[in-house]
């Protein structure tokens, strides 16, 4: 009769100096994995792996690698600092909060260089365990990440440093901990042939909690995108997902990761493609964040995919992603082109064109039209676009203060510039509605565009 299988011994071995050395021999998975953390612990070693081996019953070695771990920074690679802080940076409460749009807006602001350094986006930083492993490898940067947020979200509720600090802590801790038992589950599904439906119909048999659905749905998409080798490749993936009739109920996860993706500077040049000047960077990212591509950007893939994309509703971040990078560059002091003044002030005014919306206000909001208001005094532009100096913080004060600067002859842009902040004090109105809709018959008798104003007087009514 033939022997049985011998017991599985295993085998930890370390990477130092370009070398794979055996370290030891266990009888038990657990002590190998153990010893492999420990190995992995020292920075002198770039790598450890664990191999389970045996023999079978007609003495033929067996092996596989059940562990491998490889350090991601290479010596002498400069550290990863923190990028820039974010404007505004909501108070995170509960876990659902750290997932949610704005924290994903703040850790792709303050975490941009390291995202960019491992090809990664907000959502898979998140749910891939590795990933903020890596993270916490980096010296301090997520303390410092951490700090700049507690700190920005103090000033803005007055609560204690050092109380959203903790707060912040243990969600990150949470988060650490879902992570990592997803990355050891191996119920957890997986994205396969069937796409994101099927993914979804998987998690659901597993998951009943709407919050766990969206993280299991998220942990797969983040370890299908470690298959891909850059973010133009991940951008392709999520193109083809909104391409499918089914995609509808699944636009808030392709808007997420979209708009995670897009932070990057890099894939943005991608899906741009050649331009001939900053001028038609700009025409192009105002076409795309409409829903709509024109010119040689037509020819270039992913600038067709994604404004096929971006015309479905509901592609807020995304959206929001492009317009801010539009923003920042027409605020800023590089020529449109290398043509005289008046040949940069007829760019501009073709994209001062094409950022107008379907109901008449700039796209971009306040933040648009002060970019907007920089370009035109630099062109010298009588009648041009100026942004209002608020004197009050409160939102009835402004309105009142914008409908005074309304109630004059202002020329049709100027127009929309005033209705356009008009609009985003009105989405966002905060406290008492009364004395914001105090000043409807005032705004109902301006001189504004038709489209403007009946899109204003909507919105007092829905507050009302």
């Amino acid at each position: 009769m033939l022997d049985r299988p011998s017991a599985p011994r295993f085998e930890v071995s370390a990477l130092r100096d370009k070398r794979w050395v055996i370290d030891c021999l266990t009888g038990t998975e657990k002590e190998a994995r153990a010893r492999a953390e420990e190995i992995f612990a020292d920075d002198r070693f770039d790598a450890v792996r664990v191999v389970r081996g045996r023999f079978g019953q007609d003495g033929t070695a067996y092996e596989s690698v059940i562990l491998e771990q490889k350090r991601e920074t290479r010596r002498g690679e400069r550290p990863v600092r923190i990028a820039a802080t974010p404007d505004e940076v909501p108070a995170c409460e509960t876990l659902d909060d750290l997932y949610a749009p704005p924290s994903l807006r703040a850790i792709a602001r303050l975490l941009r260089n390291f995202l960019d350094r491992y090809v990664i986006t907000p959502t898979e930083l998140l749910h891939h365990h590795r990933y903020i492993k890596l993270l916490e490898r980096q010296d301090e940067l997520m303390g410092q990440a951490l700090q700049r947020a507690a700190g920005q979200q103090a000033r803005t509720s007055g609560e204690d440093v050092r109380k959203r600090l903790d707060v912040l802590d243990r969600l990150v801790n949470e988060a650490t901990a879902r992570a990592r038992d997803a990355q050891a589950s191996r119920a957890a599904p997986r994205l396969g042939e069937g796409g994101l439906p099927a993914l979804a119909a998987a998690v659901a048999e597993r998951a009943h909690a709407p919050a766990e659905q969206a993280f299991y749905i998220r942990f797969a998409v983040s370890l299908a995108f470690e298959e891909l080798g850059d973010f133009s490749q991940k951008l392709e993936a999520v193109i083809g997902w909104g391409a499918a009739d089914t995609a509808t109920a699944f636009v808030p996860l392709l808007d997420e990761l979209a708009a995670g993706l897009l932070g990057a500077a890099t894939l943005l040049q991608d899906v741009l493609g050649p331009q001939p000047h900053l001028g038609g960077a700009l025409a192009t990212l105002a076409d795309l964040a409409a829903g709509r591509v024109s010119g040689a950007a037509a020819k270039v893939p992913l600038a067709a995919g994604l404004a096929k994309l971006l015309a479905r509703p509901g592609m807020v971040e995304t959206r929001r992603v492009l317009l801010d990078r539009l923003q920042r560059e027409l605020g800023g002091e590089k020529p449109l082109s290398r043509d005289d003044a008046m040949g940069q002030r007829r760019l501009f005014e073709a994209l001062l064109d094409k950022l107008v919306d379907g109901q008449g206000f700039f796209q971009g909001g306040t933040a648009m039209v002060v970019a907007i208001a920089r370009r035109s005094r630099r062109f010298a532009i009588v009648g041009g676009v100026e942004d209002v100096r608020f004197a009050s913080d409160a939102p009835a004060a402004r309105l009142g203060q914008l409908v005074e600067a309304a109630s004059g002859f202002l020329a049709e842009r100027q127009q929309r510039a005033v209705a356009t902040m008009m609009a985003e004090l009105l989405d966002a109105p905060g406290g008492d509605a009364a004395p914001l809709l105090a000043l409807r018959q005032r705004i109902a008798a301006l001189v504004l565009p038709e489209t403007c104003k009946a899109a204003l007087l909507e919105r007092m009514g829905n507050i009302g």
